[in-house]
C-alpha cells in the first residue's frame, strides 16, 4: 500500500506572513506607483484600486486602464519590471516584518509532514524580495509556489502551487490555504481547499468571517498550526 499523501499548506504573503509597519502606502504600493510615473507619467496610479488580495498582473492591468494606456501583455510586463526595480531599491532601507512566528509555524507544519508552499499574487521575484526583507527567505522553498507571473486569477495561482507542491513531494489532498482576504477564501473554495484566515484587526476578521473562512487566527504561529493540523 502506498504511503498516505502529505497535506499541502499554501501561504499567501502580503498581510498573511508579512506586513509593513512604516508610514503608508508601503514598499509594494509605492513601487507600483513609481513604475507608473516612470513609464506613463501617471501619478497616484493605485487610487481607487484595492491592492490587498490582488495580483501583480491584475494590478498592473488596472493601473494601465486608469491611465488609459495600452493593456497588452508587453505593457504589463514593462510595468512589473519597473516595479521590481523600485521594490528592490526601497527594500535596501525599509523592511517588512513577519506576522507572528512564521518560521516556527512552517517548521512545525513540516515536522508534521505537511508540504508547505506559497500562493501569492506577487510575481516570483517580488515574493523573493519581500520574504528576504522580512528574514523569511529560508522558511519557504520558492520553487513550491504559485505566483502572480503564472496567472491573474488567484484560483489559477493556487492550482499552479498545488501542481508544483505535488511534483516536489508525495503530496495531495487535503489542501489548506492560509490568507488574509476574502479573495483568498474565494480562490481556496474554487479549488476545494480548506481556508484558514490570518486577521490582524477586527475589520479583517469580519471580512474573512463573511467570506466563510473555516478558521481565523490573529497571526502565524502555534495557533495557526493547530487550526491546520488539528
Amino acid at each position: 500500500m502506498p504511503p498516505p499523501l502529505a497535506p499541502i499548506v499554501l501561504f499567501d504573503i502580503d498581510g498573511t506572513v508579512l506586513t509593513f509597519d512604516g508610514p503608508p502606502p508601503g514598499p509594494g504600493r509605492t513601487s507600483l506607483e513609481r513604475a507608473m510615473m516612470d513609464l506613463h507619467a501617471f501619478d497616484r496610479a493605485t487610487d481607487g484600486i484595492r491592492v490587498a488580495g490582488g495580483t501583480d498582473r491584475g494590478l498592473a492591468r488596472a493601473m494601465l486602464r486608469r491611465a488609459a494606456a495600452d493593456e497588452s501583455d508587453a505593457s504589463i510586463e514593462r510595468v512589473i519590471a519597473c516595479y521590481l526595480g523600485h521594490l528592490e531599491t526601497i527594500l535596501l532601507t525599509e523592511r517588512y516584518r513577519p506576522i507572528g512566528d512564521v518560521a516556527l509555524a512552517v517548521r512545525m507544519l513540516e515536522e508534521r509532514s505537511a508540504v508547505v508552499g506559497l500562493a501569492t499574487g506577487n510575481v516570483r521575484h517580488g515574493a523573493r524580495l519581500k520574504l528576504a526583507s522580512a528574514g523569511l527567505a529560508a522558511s519557504f522553498a520558492i520553487e513550491r509556489g504559485g505566483y502572480g507571473c503564472d496567472a491573474e486569477p488567484r484560483a489559477e495561482i493556487l492550482r499552479k502551487a498545488v501542481e508544483r507542491c505535488t511534483s516536489a513531494a508525495n503530496a495531495g489532498a487535503p489542501i489548506v490555504v492560509v490568507g488574509d482576504t476574502e479573495r483568498d477564501v474565494e480562490a481556496g473554495r474554487a479549488i476545494g481547499a480548506r481556508v484558514v484566515g490570518v486577521a490582524r484587526d477586527d475589520e479583517a476578521r469580519r471580512e474573512l468571517a463573511r467570506a466563510g473562512a473555516d478558521a481565523i487566527v490573529d497571526a502565524c504561529g502555534e495557533a495557526l498550526v493547530r487550526q491546520i493540523m488539528g
